[in-house]
Order: C-alpha cells, then sequence, then structure tokens
C-alpha cells in the first residue's frame, strides 16, 4: 500500500465536496434511508428464513414471495436518495464507479424498451440486471453520517455471524429439522415462481450436490442457512471472510478501523469461521474463488481491476473444456459460457434482446445457461460486457480511496469483485439483488465520502486515533 496522499485525492475528488449541515427535510429523509438499508440488510440475511417461519406458523403463501420485498426495499432507497439530492444544497459529484453503473442502467433500459418480448419478462429481466447498480449509486450519493457507515458495516459483519453459525448448526442438523420441523419442502413449493421448489428435500440439488455423484459416489449436503440456497449464501460468505481480513490487517498495522467494528478486529477465529461455512456450501465458485486467493497470495497481492483479461482467460477455458468434452456435472455452467461465445462469434453483436434468455424468458433456448455473462451476450450482445467496466472501476476506486486513507484492509474488500465476476462467468445467481446486492452495498458504503471524516493515518480531527 503506497504510503502518500495521491494528488487531487480529497474527498471532493472521491465523490463529493465538504457538506454544509444538511437542512431538516433532508436528514429526515437520511434517517429514513438509514431504516431501509438496515431492512434491507435483514431481508438480504434472513428474508428466505424469516418467511419460512411465517409460512409455517400462519400458513400464507404470501411468505413464499417474501423475496419482493428485497427489490422494493432497493426502489424506496433508490427513491429517497433521489428525493435526498433534489433538496440538499450541496452539489454532488458522482464516483467513476457510480457514473459507469448508471450508464449501464441506461443501456439496459434502452435494450429493455427496444426488445420484442413479453412486457413482463423484459421487466423481470431488466430488474435482475439494473436494480443492483441503481442501489450501488444511490448508497454512494446519500449524504451519510460517519457513524452511520460504521454501524451499517458493523450489521453487515455481525448479521454474517449469525449467518455462518446458523449455517454450521443447520448443516450437521438431522435432515428432521428441514424435512419434519421446518418442512422446508411445503413453503418453497407454495412458491409459484418457483419451479423447483417442491423437489423432495432429499433429491433436490440445494440441499444436496449431484455434480460429483457420478465419478466420486458421493452426494454431499449443502449448508443453506438462512438462505436456502448455497448459490446466493456463497457470495456473502466471501465477503464476511474479506471484511474479517480487512479488520485483521488494520489491526495488524495500526491503521484506521474505519469501515470495520472494533470487536471484528479482536476475533481472529472470524476468517475461519467464514471460509469453512463457505466451503461447506459445496459451491465450485467457493472453491475457485480460494484458490485465486492462493495463487495471488504467493505471487502478489489481488489485483481485481483486471476482471477483463480475467473474463477472456475465463471464456477461454470454458471453450478448451467444451472442445475436450467437459459439459456435464460440474461443467455445465462452463458449457453454458462457452455456447454464448460461439453465439458472438457467429455475429450476434446485439442479442436477441432482453428476456430472450436466461432463468426468465418464454425462448426455449440453452444458450448461454447457467452463466451469468452467457445469459447478457444472448440477451443485448456486447453490452453484457458493461458490468466488467463498471466492476473495473470500483476496483480501481477502492484502490485510489484505501490509498487515500492509508488503509491496508481497502484491497481485501475489494477482491470481493472477483468472487462476482466468478459467479457472472459461471453462474445466473450474479445477476439480481439476491445474489450480489450485499456485496455491492458494502463497496458502496465503503467508497462513500463521508469517511474522510477521519483523517489520513488514522486520526479523527482534533487528534486522538480512530
Amino acid at each position: 500500500m503506497t504510503p502518500h496522499r495521491p494528488a487531487g485525492m480529497g474527498p471532493a475528488a472521491l465523490g463529493a465536496a465538504p457538506q454544509p449541515r444538511a437542512p431538516a427535510a433532508v436528514a429526515a429523509h437520511l434517517r429514513l434511508a438509514f431504516a431501509l438499508m438496515v431492512a434491507l440488510i435483514v431481508s438480504l440475511q434472513f428474508g428466505p428464513f424469516i418467511g419460512l417461519l411465517g409460512y409455517r406458523l400462519t400458513g400464507s403463501t404470501a411468505f413464499t414471495l417474501a423475496g419482493g420485498a428485497r427489490d422494493a426495499l432497493v426502489l424506496m432507497l433508490v427513491g429517497v436518495a433521489l428525493l435526498t439530492l433534489l433538496m440538499s444544497p450541496t452539489p454532488w459529484r458522482l464516483l467513476p464507479s457510480a457514473r459507469w453503473a448508471l450508464l449501464l442502467v441506461l443501456v439496459y433500459t434502452a435494450f429493455a424498451l427496444a426488445s420484442p418480448e413479453h412486457p413482463l419478462i423484459v421487466a423481470l429481466n431488466l430488474r435482475r440486471m439494473a436494480l443492483v447498480p441503481l442501489l450501488f449509486v444511490a448508497l454512494t450519493v446519500l449524504p451519510w453520517t460517519l457513524a452511520q457507515l460504521q454501524a451499517l458495516m458493523a450489521l453487515v459483519l455481525a448479521s454474517s455471524v449469525v449467518v455462518a453459525l446458523f449455517g454450521l448448526f443447520e448443516r450437521f442438523a438431522p435432515p428432521t429439522l428441514w424435512t419434519s420441523v421446518l418442512d422446508v419442502v411445503a413453503y418453497t413449493g407454495a412458491n409459484p415462481l418457483d419451479p423447483w421448489g417442491s423437489m423432495a428435500f432429499e433429491s433436490s440439488g440445494r440441499y444436496h450436490s449431484w455434480d460429483l455423484e457420478p465419478a466420486t459416489g458421493l452426494v454431499l449436503r449443502r449448508l443453506v442457512s438462512t438462505y436456502l440456497e448455497p448459490t446466493t449464501l456463497a457470495p456473502t460468505l466471501a465477503l464476511a471472510m474479506l471484511l474479517a481480513l480487512a479488520a485483521g490487517a488494520r489491526r495488524r498495522q495500526r491503521a484506521a478501523l474505519l469501515d470495520s467494528p472494533g470487536w471484528a478486529t479482536r476475533v481472529g477465529a472470524l476468517p475461519l469461521l467464514f471460509m469453512l461455512a463457505g466451503v461447506l456450501t459445496v459451491s465450485k465458485l467457493v472453491v475457485l474463488f480460494l484458490l485465486v486467493l492462493m495463487l495471488w497470495w504467493l505471487f502478489g497481492r489481488p489485483r481485481p481491476w483486471q476482471v477483463l483479461w480475467l473474463t477472456f482467460a475465463g471464456i477461454g477455458a470454458a471453450l478448451v473444456l467444451e472442445h475436450l468434452g467437459y459439459s456435464d456435472g460440474p461443467f455445465a455452467h462452463a458449457d453454458g459460457l462457452a455456447s454464448a461465445a460461439r453465439y458472438m462469434a457467429e455475429g450476434h453483436l446485439l442479442g436477441e434482446g432482453l428476456g430472450a434468455a436466461g432463468n426468465y424468458t418464454y425462448a426455449d433456448t440453452d444458450v448461454g445457461a447457467e452463466s451469468g455473462l452467457g445469459n447478457g451476450l444472448v440477451q443485448v450482445g456486447l453490452a453484457a460486457l458493461l458490468p466488467l467496466v463498471w466492476v473495473r472501476a470500483i476496483a480501481l476506486d477502492a484502490q485510489r480511496v484505501a490509498t487515500l486513507r492509508r488503509d491496508p484492509g481497502g484491497p481485501w474488500l475489494a477482491t470481493w469483485l472477483l468472487f462476482w465476476l466468478l459467479t457472472y462467468l459461471l453462474s445466473a445467481s450474479s445477476l439480481g439483488v439476491g445474489g450480489n446486492a450485499l456485496g455491492f452495498a458494502t463497496l458502496a458504503l465503503y467508497l462513500h465520502p463521508a469517511w474522510g471524516a477521519t483523517a489520513v493515518g488514522g486520526r479523527r480531527p482534533g487528534g486522538g486515533r480512530a
């Protein structure tokens, strides 16, 4: 970490000029935004389990649609951010990564207006592609106070501890916890939007991994915790592990705690807790990500701004695997990416239209299946590369901010973007609020200019260590 302050990297250069005292209306909006953000974190971390309990207690199928609350909370946060900006006396300048996020939303909106697919299918796919970038922008422009940022970061980490601990409990509890006590199949089967929800617990890929069974004869039980879904849980556990590693890096170098609660720096077992829970999800992405971290640990710090080169390497690997005949079991996700790459090579540079492929479509096509990037390439063509440019911009912003604050934990936090990249290449769960909003939201909070209230070197204004 370079121990100097780059030219032009004051708080204004990172997104905003120093703020005057907010008027009462803005302060009220900010309190509402804080409450909405707390509700969103709780909904992301515990929403499916809360829905399960509500369904078991009342029998109401409305609880099976609890996931929609996350999207509603994001939309409300975006609305509050817009109202706050309109009423604020202080002009705000967007971070480079926030500008790319807005461009991404505008491009996908244009594709949605031009799509020949059914309006409902178009809306569902636009929601999956646009809501998280909008949330990222909203969180970077809201005039958070330093105390609010610290509280939100602490909530992300503390709630992740609860998720991991409950996950270990349910993973080693007898199957009757899910089959008899909580009757999870009745809950998932009552969801009209879940075509796989009625599968028996013993055969569902959510709760058991079948990928390696043909080669090894092993069927592994998967840790699902409060998410009831290991593929969306894995990104959160990876994020929590990196937050804990970031906190430890700050403690060792006596840097400003900034975005980590003090207790996190004193619990050295936290990274191991999150790593263990992540591995027990039996997510291939967790294994790949840990391998990437190990390689970069040996050869240098992770460089998440290299996402474009890594993407091309991933596409090349997928094509090689397909050529060698590896397209089933654990390689099905790579096959989806390879099929989309071949589709682009045939000259379909603008795709078939938003909603023409992927999880929400009426079309009968497997091209791009099981890959977020693959789905995007078939729907919007080369525009599916825009999220990679956005992610690169976030990584560069995080690098600049960490250098300004002399924060040794910043690079660890930015490394979560590499996990998302793997997810985007190999899993459609990279799309939508449920699978990745918490990671992007955490990075948005980390990049917020209000952290400038803590001076470089970790000293608060007026003296004293942060």
